[in-house]
C-alpha cells in the first residue's frame, strides 16, 4: 500500500519532530560529557532556539500561512535566545525587536492583502 503523499511533502510536523530531537540529543551530549554546565533557564534555549529556525527558514518554503509561520519562527527563535543569553542582553531588548519584527510582518502582510 502506497501512501498518497511523496516524500517531499512530509510537512511541518515531522521536520520539526526530527530537529527537535536532534537538538535535545545534542544538548544531552553537550552535558554529559561536561563542556557546558547545566542550567534550567538554558533549557529552553535548546528547544525553541532550533526550532524556531527551522520555522523560519519552513515559513519562506510554506505553500499556505507562510505569515502564519514567519510570526511563531520569531517567537520562537526569541525566547531561545532570550534563555541562552539572559545574564548578557536584557530580556526587554529583544522582547522591544521582537515587537518591531511583528509589527512590520504585519504591515507589510496588511499591504500585500489589498
Amino acid at each position: 500500500m502506497e501512501s498518497k503523499k511523496g516524500a517531499s511533502s512530509l510537512g511541518y510536523g515531522v521536520g520539526a519532530l526530527a530537529v527537535l530531537v536532534i537538538s535535545l540529543g545534542f544538548a544531552a551530549i553537550v552535558y554529559g560529557i561536561g563542556i557546558v554546565p547545566f542550567e534550567y533557564l538554558n533549557l529552553p534555549a535548546w528547544i525553541f532556539g532550533p526550532l524556531g529556525v527551522y520555522t523560519l527558514l519552513y515559513s519562506f518554503f510554506s505553500p499556505k500561512d507562510p505569515i502564519y509561520y514567519l510570526v511563531w519562527g520569531i517567537i520562537m527563535t526569541c525566547v531561545g535566545v532570550v534563555s541562552a543569553t539572559y545574564a548578557v542582553v536584557p530580556p526587554l531588548l529583544i522582547l522591544g525587536i521582537l515587537l518591531i519584527i511583528m509589527a512590520v510582518i504585519g504591515i507589510a502582510a496588511y499591504k500585500r492583502s489589498k
